[in-house]
């Protein structure tokens, strides 16, 4: 198991913060590197002061500090999100179990990231029934939104966002306002490098614009979806990022459609289409005609999580 300083350190690099950003009159640098790096003690104080600056309760930084990828609590959620691609009630229904068995470690053992998963989860469940029982995708989510309230109020209260808290409005986005996910999708923009910074998460940023832009062609919210799209194109281009302007005219022909100019939507997408094939990755290219085929016939029916654990569980 880590100690104290190499779990401190670790929470502060997912967090995407330098050292010196914790740096005060009693947190120098050299006694924050010696304490994460397990040479020396602080005293309680020092360390709930340095707690206090990563904005992370003490209750959770034990939950961090003890936990595995073996834990119980990951090989239930694992075993959950194994059965949670369902495509009718009757599958539905058979996620209870699962769900209980998530239900009961929780009031054993607090976790916050339980807490947020199990909001996801009572918010999909009860948006996907009443999706399979006639109601529209959006009318659906609307209806259940407030089952993500405290999630919701998290995101709030937190003014030092790190990867956990942008995967987290990834996933909860759906519930939320037109006007606060813009402001959000703003303040991650600017605060881009804290995010860039943690290892292998170099195109966090992208993914939440992919997840975005689908929420607000979900909401019919043309406006913010080509605000979304320019601030997009211009940090691609500012980047010179290959891989997204591949990717780009496929999201502006999404916009095409949302604007009911099918046309132009079906040549937009097709050129996305097209280099990908060039470049010979068809299955990325299949999974995008795919996408086509669901805008183009059903409209725009589900949002895009580019989250492995919970691509499943959003998709309806």
């Amino acid at each position: 198991m880590k100690n104290y300083g190499e779990t401190i350190k670790a929470i502060r690099k997912a967090k995407g913060m330098l050292l010196k950003e914790l740096v005060d009159e009693q947190l120098s640098i050299s006694l924050l590197s010696q304490f994460e790096n397990g040479r020396l003690s602080i005293s309680c104080e020092r360390f709930h002061l340095i707690l206090s600056k990563l904005e992370v309760k003490f209750e959770e930084f034990i939950v961090l500090h003890s936990e595995s990828p073996h834990s119980p609590l990951h090989v239930a959620i694992s075993r959950y999100m194994g059965a949670a691609n369902v495509t009718s009630l009757k599958e539905l229904e058979k996620l209870k179990t699962n769900y209980q068995e998530l239900l009961t470690y929780y009031h054993h053992n607090y976790s916050m990231e339980l807490d947020h998963f199990l909001q996801l989860i009572r918010f999909n469940y009860e948006t996907k029934k009443s999706f399979f029982n006639g109601i529209s995708m959006l009318d659906a989510s609307s209806t259940h939104s407030h089952l993500l309230d405290s999630a919701k109020q998290y995101l709030a209260d937190i003014t030092t966002w790190g990867v956990y808290e942008l995967k987290l409005f990834s996933r909860i986005a759906v519930s939320m306002e037109p006007e606060l996910l813009w402001q959000y999708v703003k303040m991650a923009n600017d605060k881009s490098e804290r995010f860039e910074k943690v290892p292998g998460n170099k195109d966090i940023l992208y993914q939440t614009f992919i997840t975005i832009f689908s929420v607000f062609c979900l909401f019919g919210e043309a406006d913010y979806a080509t605000k979304l799209f320019d601030l997009w194109k211009s940090r691609v281009i500012g980047e010179e990022h290959i891989e997204q302007a591949v990717l780009l005219p496929f999201y502006e022909g999404c916009l095409a459609q949302l604007k009911h100019d099918k046309e132009q939507a079906i040549e937009l997408m097709d050129r996305t289409l097209t280099t990908l094939e060039n470049l010979g990755l068809s299955k990325i290219a299949h999974d995008y005609a795919e996408l086509k085929k669901v805008v183009l016939v059903l409209g725009f029916v589900t949002v895009i999580i580019i989250d492995p654990l919970f691509e499943d569980l959003m998709n309806a």
